[in-house]
């Protein structure tokens, strides 16, 4: 008969776990297969942000354009879970038309990263990884160099509280939870519609900071 497992050594164990991946981290700089060797990055205003500085961090690769209702809206989540998860990270991977709209999109955002628009492994990333139609939110391991899961936009959606952990050992949702969550999950308040290139440049859209501002 088998002896059941003991929590508090399950606990010790995952506890060691943790602590193992944070001090790999520190050596993923060195490491060349990681696709963090393959890019460039920026912050919202343009400037260069060296690649060590993510290497640490769980990264959610974003592919997307400002312009997409939909894209919209999962900005503004992404946005609200940057700020309760300080060890995520958002990397922008545009799918904007015009380096004008990339630039607008990122300025709704100031959080983010991003590869800057005119590198070309931008549309290599894009052609590889937006299979699944945009938004894509691909969440990285920088340690174990691998995408935990694709279904990083579902994960926010319909497990919002609970996948930064989960990302840990399971992709974070499950399709229980999919299925569930497109009867019940609500929308970010706010309006989310498609643009052209002109409007988003004209006139801007909603970001969580325009919709922090208007629930007051």
């Amino acid at each position: 008969m088998a002896t059941p497992a003991n929590p508090a050594t399950n606990v010790v164990q995952d506890s060691q776990a943790v602590a193992e991946r944070a001090a790999k981290a520190k050596a993923t700089v060195e490491k060349h297969n990681s696709i963090l060797f393959k890019i460039k990055l920026q912050d919202a205003k343009g400037n260069h942000v060296p690649v060590y500085e993510v290497a640490n961090k769980t990264i959610g690769f974003f592919c997307g354009t400002g312009r997409l209702g939909v894209c919209q809206e999962l900005a503004v989540l992404v946005d609200r879970f940057l700020e309760l998860h300080p060890k995520f990270t958002v990397i922008y991977i545009s799918y904007d038309s015009s380096k004008e709209a990339f630039n607008k999109t990122l300025e709704a955002h100031p959080r983010w990263l991003a590869v800057p628009y005119d590198e070309g492994v931008r549309l290599d990333i894009l052609n590889e990884w937006q299979m699944k139609g945009l938004p894509c939110l691909h969440v990285y391991d920088p340690v174990e160099h691998e995408i935990v899961t694709s279904w990083g936009g579902s994960c926010l959606r319909f497990n919002f509280d609970k996948c930064f952990d989960e990302w840990q050992y399971s992709e974070g949702v499950t399709f229980w939870q999919i299925i569930k969550g497109y009867f019940t999950y609500k929308s970010p308040p706010g309006t989310f519609v498609d643009m052209t290139d002109a409007e988003l440049i004209a006139n801007g859209f909603p970001s969580s900071d325009t919709e922090s501002k208007k629930d007051k």
